[in-house]
């Protein structure tokens, strides 16, 4: 599991950056933070979001790898309108 999360400023390159991990089959947790089972470095996806902050220093993208073990061990206080087998690739379709 990866968790991607940014802190981004500029709304153009904000909007471009959710945009491309959408693309890619990650899941919005928050406005900033996304998650999926998928390795952002194989896909080259990490390359596209460097290209898209490298003229902006200011920017920040983080990756978090993190165990599927550890995922479903979130604690969560309010709703969480996920299914946690469906974001961490257990599952793959969502029945809503």
């Amino acid at each position: 599991m990866y968790l991607i999360f940014y802190d981004i400023s500029e709304t153009r390159i904000r909007t471009k950056v959710a945009k491309l991990l959408v693309k890619e089959g990650y899941e919005r947790l928050q406005f900033s933070v996304f998650t999926a089972p998928y390795n952002p470095y194989r896909s080259n996806l990490w390359d596209k979001l460097h290209d898209l902050l490298k003229d902006t220093p200011n920017n920040k993208i983080y990756c978090l790898k993190i165990g599927k073990n550890n995922f479903y061990k979130m604690k969560i206080i309010g709703i969480f309108d996920f299914d946690l087998s469906y974001l961490t690739g257990e599952k793959r379709s969502l029945i809503i």
